[in-house]
């Protein structure tokens, strides 16, 4: 797959349609609307084919927007099936958000893993190998001394044992300049998708920014895809969890599937919303099968000072040398948040 030849090509593919509806339409106001999206849209079409996934992922939401924008600039006929040629665009979009999201996506850690051993998880986390490459120094924020010591993830996988080392690690952890680009795109696409966030968390008690997160995580922020996993709204899920939502009728809306994904998880009975329980929400949706090998989990510490490597590249199948290139949740919630 060449998502950048992909995406050139569906650009191209909503230039000429919107090229065509600025000659046709006679609503000055509209003409105008489409001379500027167009003008944002034309880029040469060659510099997408090598592009980096940030470009990508940039000019995708771009041209989401724009598309959305002549939809919206629509206010008289004739249509001829403009509008319906829109909407296939977008979905076609929508369609290519998804499969980039999914090169990078972080597949599930199992807590069960059949390289370590049982016994591991009864070890001291002292016991990790090369623990001391993930110990640092940052400014205590809570106590007012001036460093706290990281420790190495420990192989505990209840909150209650965890979450000194939530507050800690988050404290600690910061964003590799590099990466700036990567988490600049995942809050712009945060602040767009708040009202929808809000919207949700306000029915069931959650926060939006824990809400558009796990979007962000395990859907690249497409609200074309259900919140389980990324599957395409016109049908229940199809991975794991499969048949989800069980009741109402395809083609779901964002939100619907959003309620569900979240009952589903059970957040809507969570009374404890303090950022380390959020940090150990988040883990358990991904899973703890990175606490069996003492790696901090790149699903919460990817681009940020305290991760470097290792992850898990297919459902159970761990790779030591391998770098997740997705940002990780507790980033994301640390710019939010402040």
């Amino acid at each position: 797959m060449n998502p950048g030849a992909e995406l050139r090509n569906e650009l191209g593919r909503a230039v000429n349609a919107l090229r065509s509806r600025q000659v046709r339409t006679s609503d000055a106001k509209e003409k105008k609307a489409l001379a500027g999206i167009l003008q944002r849209l034309n880029k040469p079409p060659a510099t997408l084919d090598e592009a980096d996934r940030l470009t990508i992922a940039n000019t995708l939401n771009d041209g989401m927007n724009a598309l959305e924008e002549a939809v919206a600039a629509v206010k008289h006929g004739p249509f001829d099936g403009y509008l319906s040629a829109l909407e296939g665009l977008l979905d076609n979009l929508s369609g290519l958000s998804g499969a980039v999201h999914r090169l990078d996506a972080l597949p599930p850690a199992p807590a069960i893993d059949p390289i370590v051993p049982e016994s591991a998880t009864t070890e001291s986390s002292s016991a990790a190998p090369e623990a001391n490459r993930w110990s640092t120094d940052a400014p205590d924020m809570s106590s007012g001394t001036d460093s706290i010591s990281i420790q190495p993830p420990s192989r505990a996988t209840d909150f209650a044992a965890l979450k000194d080392e939530y507050a800690a690690w988050y404290a600690a952890c910061t964003l590799r300049p590099e990466r700036k680009g990567e988490l600049d795109y995942c809050l712009k696409r945060l602040n767009q998708g708040q009202p929808t966030y809000q919207q949700v968390g306000a029915e069931l008690n959650i926060p939006w920014a824990f809400i558009g997160i796990t979007h962000g995580m395990e859907s690249g922020f497409n609200f074309k895809g259900h919140l389980h996993n990324g599957d395409p709204l016109t049908a229940r899920t199809v991975q794991v969890p499969k048949g989800r939502p069980e009741t109402g009728n395809p083609p779901f809306t964002w939100s619907q599937s959003a309620r569900d994904a979240l009952i589903y998880k059970g957040y809507h009975q969570v009374a404890d919303w303090s950022v380390p329980h959020m940090l150990y929400l988040f883990e358990c949706y991904n899973g703890m099968g990175y606490r069996r090998r003492g790696v901090p989990t790149p699903y919460l510490w990817s681009f940020s000072s305290l991760y470097e490597k290792g992850k898990f590249i297919a459902d159970g199948h761990y790779d030591p040398q391998a770098v997740s290139q997705q940002c990780g949740a507790a980033l994301m919630l640390k710019a939010v948040l402040g």
